[in-house]
């Protein structure tokens, strides 16, 4: 299904679920309807989000090297959703990634230096990782930064968000809202008109992610077929 890639305010994306369900269009504390409607869109959205990597949730930021410090936090307000690729400055490739307990027996050392490797250890009081490197850093490090991509999950929208910008296509939002009202109003029974709206949410979100993704540069990318391997 074409999507517009027009953006929708929550107002916005709960006005043409309305009008998709045959509703008069409201305010977003007008009734029952249009509040339950919110939710719907935050369940489409996060449903959006977790599909893939988004290009409109991806963010770089900077943060300071400490000498003697291992450990370093995001200072954001969002919740990060996954980690990318990590430079440090003076080192031209990015930091390597290892798993937990490779870490754990690199921290029983001491060695100083450039950090060459990092791992994701824990989390901090607002859920978002805490990044571990190796080597300490030593007294060389001491205004270097470390650069990390990453992406962000959107926020939870309340009815006070009517002028915020959803960051996802319109359009997709709402048929993914329709599905998730109908569902609930059905009990749960995927009916007929569920499925159409579904399929076309599915649909959306295959080509709205991949409008970045993958229609760009040289790389030629296949994708599995639904119906298995052909014998």
């Amino acid at each position: 299904m074409p999507l517009s890639g027009i953006r929708y305010t929550v107002l916005e994306a709960v006005n043409q679920v309305q009008q998709q369900l045959g509703l008069d269009q409201t305010s977003l504390t007008a009734n029952k309807v249009s509040r339950e409607l919110v939710e719907h869109i935050n369940t489409t959205v996060n449903d959006i989000s977790d599909f893939g990597n988004w290009m409109e949730q991806m963010v770089s930021a900077n943060i300071p090297v400490s000498a003697s410090v291992r450990d370093y936090f995001f200072a954001s307000s969002a919740v990060i959703k996954n980690v990318g690729d990590i430079f440090v400055t003076n080192r031209v490739g990015p930091l390597n990634p290892i798993n937990v307990q490779d870490m754990r027996v690199r921290i029983r050392t001491t060695a100083r230096g450039t950090p060459t490797q990092f791992t994701l250890y824990g989390t901090d009081s607002n859920a978002n990782p805490i990044l571990r490197v190796d080597p300490i850093p030593d007294t060389s490090m001491t205004g270097a930064m470390l650069s990390v991509l990453y992406w962000e999950k959107p926020p939870l929208y309340t009815t006070s968000d009517s002028s915020t910008v959803i960051p996802f296509p319109g359009d997709l939002v709402v048929l993914g809202a329709v599905a998730s009202y109908l569902l609930r109003e059905s009990g749960g029974s995927p009916t007929p008109q569920y499925q159409v709206y579904y399929q076309k949410f599915i649909e959306g979100r295959r080509e709205a992610l991949n409008r970045f993704n993958s229609d760009t540069g040289w790389d030629v990318k296949f994708r599995p077929s639904y119906y298995g391997r052909r014998r």
